[in-house]
């Protein structure tokens, strides 16, 4: 393979997937942060893990993969790798344990997203929060133990079942299950518009009201996630299952230069999935305000000095939106 192509496409890698790297460590980062100190609870759901689970990954993979990945595109340039695929075993199987984590944890999120549209019936939330974890952790467990498995194996065929079904398998189920998502929320809408979903005799109504917006719009945020999703790794995957059926594609210049290329492009997802969560969800926006520009103390300062100066008793009565 000519040294200058292989220079100029492992350099351009490796700067994409460094700018995506850095952007993912920071702003995941941040996503924890605002959850952590989340002082109106208003994030606290099972939603709210999913969301976690998702920045704890994408920061795992802004910093740990990206480092052994960076590794492998430096002696790329150097021409001392000269593969499609990085030599480093650690690279290879963090890289896929962690999609293959994300993929399924996409998978559950769907579920969850399409169960409170579809039925919007609110179960007790230590109920539904113990039964996330539970998911969770068996996602984990399982990702872990078939990463064992691949490592024992070390069979072409392990690359197929893989592939087959821990990607193929999954990414089908979460498209169709997002796409139903997607009917039941523009059906949702439109009954929502028609007439008025809350029991008008509830004293509780407006909490109702408020619930309901809520899903709507942590409905429509996963749904870019997704989209966001889906374009980052498509590519990818498409390359994979090609060289799965292909057993001399890898020698082509091509598939070097794209295969190359498209593992940078999937640390794409990982920068921009928390830009999403701040522009489609305004608890959010409010609890970035929150932490990082120290609005909440300076509305409760002014709030005490307001009704300290209208309220002779002396008592302060503070009301947080």
């Amino acid at each position: 393979m000519a040294s200058d192509f292989q220079s100029t496409v492992c350099i351009s890698g490796a700067v994409l997937m460094l700018l995506f790297s850095l952007m993912a460590v920071v702003l995941n980062s941040c996503l924890l942060i605002v959850l952590y100190k989340d002082r109106t609870k208003s994030l606290k759901s099972t939603t709210s893990l999913y969301v976690t689970s998702l920045a704890i990954l994408h920061l795992l993979f802004g910093s740990v993969v990206s480092t052994a990945a960076a590794e492998s595109y430096i002696t790329c340039a150097q021409d001392i790798e000269d593969t499609a695929h990085s030599m480093s075993a650690f690279s290879r199987i963090s890289f896929s344990l962690l999609i293959r984590t994300e993929n399924y944890v996409m998978l559950a999120f769907s579920v969850e997203r399409l169960g409170n549209i579809s039925y919007p019936v609110f179960h007790p939330r230590a109920d539904k929060m113990k039964n996330t974890l539970i998911g969770l952790a068996s996602i984990v467990v399982y990702s872990v133990g078939f990463s064992i498995f691949e490592i024992a194996a070390a069979q072409r065929w392990i690359r197929k079942l893989d592939l087959h079904f821990n990607v193929v398998i999954p990414l089908a189920a979460t498209i169709t299950l997002t796409v139903l998502l997607y009917k039941a929320l523009r059906r949702f809408n439109g009954l929502y518009a028609e007439q008025d979903p809350c029991d008008s005799s509830s004293g509780k109504k407006s909490r109702c009201r408020t619930r309901l917006k809520k899903q709507i719009l942590l409905s429509s945020a996963f749904i870019f996630v997704i989209f966001l999703f889906a374009i980052s790794l498509l590519p990818f995957w498409n390359l994979l299952l090609y060289e799965v059926y292909c057993s001399n594609c890898a020698q082509h210049y091509w598939f070097f230069a794209a295969f190359r290329l498209c593992v940078a492009f999937t640390f794409l997802r990982t920068a921009l999935t928390p830009s999403i969560y701040y522009i489609r969800i305004p608890e959010f926006r409010k609890g970035v305000k929150m932490v990082f520009c120290g609005m909440f103390e300076e509305q409760s300062f002014r709030v005490k000095l307001f009704n300290r100066s209208k309220n002779s008793s002396g008592k302060v009565t503070v009301i947080y939106l």
